[in-house]
């Protein structure tokens, strides 16, 4: 199923799976699985697999204790299988609690997984997966080039309450809920046939607040002039917290049918996706002291009508069709292996605006045909040279659907008519998996159409996801990496690659476009390379890890960059022999940032470009500054483990 926030397309895999509870994580580059139920795949998909139950009854317990007063409990229970039903299931929970990396404030997480599976006789298996978080966080702001250099990591929200200001961490604890059903069933048919059917629900509950101030008089809501009644405004001098409140409900299904034909494996599949996003900007009173009430209550800072006062209110349905058909041909005794196919993803979108103002209803629609091939030749036992090409897309976000206001008029234009980006993608390689080492090198290009290029503005103090449309960018490259095999326990690792990324036309600002074409496209570093090495011989194991980003590029004019880095992480354990009851017990540390780096470690708000810049056509324009993500601090944490 797919697990992305379903208004922005990203990914937050803290809200997933507990990693005891997963099997497996795969990174594909480049295109995703044709089966794969995504939208947002343009540069790659990440798999992640969910343990099955135990055949046998037993569990396993886990203890964490670290810097920040990290503590972190985990249990679980198999049932075993259960009589001779061929029904196994497993639940677990988990509560982490730690304080904030930056500043004041503390992050919590409640988590449960739970999965049953039944197994038949005929091979056929139905499985059930669920899980649910319940987190309570902070999301420290991001700093410009300038706040870092002149605060370093004590650039955080404030950790007294003055009234009248809007820099509070209690204001800044965001919530977020959510829970995610998946049945993966797999049923064999005669004729070498097999039908994989998924049906799946998700349903998530958020609030982004942030510490705002706000005056009783002077606003608008939407377009229209209003004044507000602020529960004791006078305490608190006009401070609020503004609160981006979002409901999520997804449901679909994926089903895909395969048939064997002599050295052909051929697979139809349908895929459909029904979600449902809300989302509303309320604003809620605080008091003297700077509190407010709970993440999905009070907002009771009011209109004349006593309605809520809002700065935004929109209402989005997304419908997602997919139809897609694939052909795996095997020859030369499995040397020769070709596969061909063909999606074609349709998405539908309708919403509502629910702030006066000239825009009620929007909705797009959008059609794309994805077109591959792979080819993958293995010439000798141990080398293969493999090639393929590949079409991508990635849907607009919701956002861009929808007018913002400020001041009574619009200040973002809402697009029902923008593109999605479509990427053709091409990668040439070669490898060899021998007894001893394992390596790849692999040629890339990318094409991009459209590329999108997700940021964040602020709407009231908070950070809400938008997206800059970058047009056209050449992406091309090579990647490295090489592995041995197990040696008294020793297994060095490396990787590299070097990419050169760049823009393909002038991007348009008004009237004027930028000078855009042929700079180096933004978070796009020319090398990023990283040394391992695992050790894992009787009773010991650890792993080493060093990776270095080189710099990138923050805004299209190339007119700032954040620095290059490095981090260092290193994890050792000791497996201590079982006795009575208790199996495998083990003592895990592990240390994060080892050397402590004090470096910004990503591009959170790419702008066009940071100073003022002279147009095409000769006017003046001003630029916005970019906005970072700081590394985390020095950590280590210890963990106890203990199976049953």
């Amino acid at each position: 199923m797919p697990v992305n926030d379903i208004e922005t397309y990203n990914g937050y895999p803290t809200y997933w799976a507990d990693g005891e509870d997963i099997e497996s994580v795969s990174l594909t580059q480049g295109s995703a699985a044709i089966t794969a139920p995504v939208m947002n795949a343009a540069g790659g998909q990440i798999t992640t697999t969910m343990r099955d139950p135990g055949k046998k009854f037993g569990g396993l317990v886990d203890y964490s204790y670290g810097t920040l007063n990290l503590e972190r409990f985990y249990g679980r229970i198999d049932s075993g299988e259960i009589g001779h039903t061929g029904l196994t299931g497993y639940v677990s929970f988990s509560n982490g609690t730690a304080k904030n990396s930056l500043g004041p404030g503390r992050q919590m997480r409640r988590h449960v997984d739970f999965a049953v599976k039944k197994d038949f006789e005929n091979g056929d298996v139905i499985k059930l997966n669920g899980s649910y978080v319940d987190m309570d966080y902070m999301y420290n702001p991001n700093p410009t080039k300038d706040s870092w250099n002149t605060y370093g990591r004590s650039y955080a929200w404030g950790g007294t309450f003055s009234p009248g200001s809007s820099d509070y961490w209690q204001q800044n604890r965001w919530k977020w809920e959510q829970i995610m059903l998946s049945m993966p069933s797999l049923f064999k048919l005669p004729g070498k046939t097999e039908l994989n059917v998924t049906p799946y629900f998700l349903e998530a509950w958020q609030n982004s607040p942030a510490s705002s101030t706000l005056s009783e008089t002077g606003n608008y809501y939407g377009t229209q002039p209003v004044s507000v009644t602020i529960p004791g405004v006078d305490e608190s001098g006009g401070s609020v917290r503004s609160d981006y409140v979002g409901t999520q409900s997804v449901g679909g299904v994926n089903a895909a049918l395969s048939r064997k034909f002599g050295d052909h494996k051929i697979t139809l599949g349908y895929w459909y996706q029904y979600g449902v996003d809300d989302l509303s900007m309320p604003f809620s009173s605080v008091s003297s002291s700077g509190l407010t009430g709970s993440a999905w209550s009070l907002h009771n800072v009011t209109m004349g009508n006593g309605e809520p006062y809002l700065a935004e209110k929109e209402h989005t349905v997304t419908q997602t069709n997919a139809l897609y058909l694939q052909d795996e041909v095997s020859l030369l005794q499995d040397r020769l292996k070709i596969v061909g196919g063909i999606k074609a993803l349709m998405v539908n979108k309708e919403g509502t605006n629910g702030l006066p103002g000239p825009q009620y209803h929007v909705g797009s629609n959008n059609f794309q045909p994805l077109p591959r091939l792979s080819v993958a030749y293995k010439f000798s036992k141990d080398h293969q040279v493999f090639f393929n090409v590949t079409t991508n897309t990635l849907m607009p976000i919701d956002d861009t659907l929808y007018n913002s206001y400020s001041g009574g008029a619009i200040s973002t234009q809402g697009n029902s008519n923008l593109k999605p980006e479509y990427s053709i993608s091409e990668e040439l390689g070669y490898r060899y998996q021998g007894n001893i080492v394992h390596a790849s090198v692999a040629l890339f290009n990318y094409n991009f159409t459209n590329r999108q290029v997700s940021s964040q503005r602020y709407v009231n103090n908070v950070q809400v996801y938008s997206t800059i449309n970058g047009g056209g960018q050449t992406t091309r490259g090579v990647d490295f990496e090489a592995g041995l095999m197990p040696f008294h326990g020793f297994s060095p690792y490396v990787s590299a690659e070097y990419l050169h990324a760049t823009i393909d036309n002038n991007i348009q600002v008004g009237n004027d476009y930028l000078p855009t074409a042929g700079k180096t496209a933004v978070r796009s570093p020319h090398f990023q390379g990283a040394i391992g090495i695992v050790y894992d011989h009787r009773n010991f194991f650890g792993t080493f890890s060093v990776k270095y980003t080189g710099s990138q590029y923050s805004t299209f004019m190339n007119d700032e960059k954040m620095p290059s880095y490095k981090t260092l992480n290193l994890s050792l354990g000791y497996r201590l022999p079982s006795f009575g009851f208790v199996k495998n017990p083990e003592i895990r540390v592990a240390f994060m940032n080892l050397t402590d780096e004090k470096v910004l470690s990503g591009v959170a708000s790419p702008q066009l470009n940071a100073q003022t810049v002279t147009g095409i056509h000769g006017s003046s324009i001003g630029g916005s500054s970019p906005q970072y993500y700081i590394a985390p601090r020095f950590t280590t944490s210890m963990t106890i483990a203990a199976g049953f």
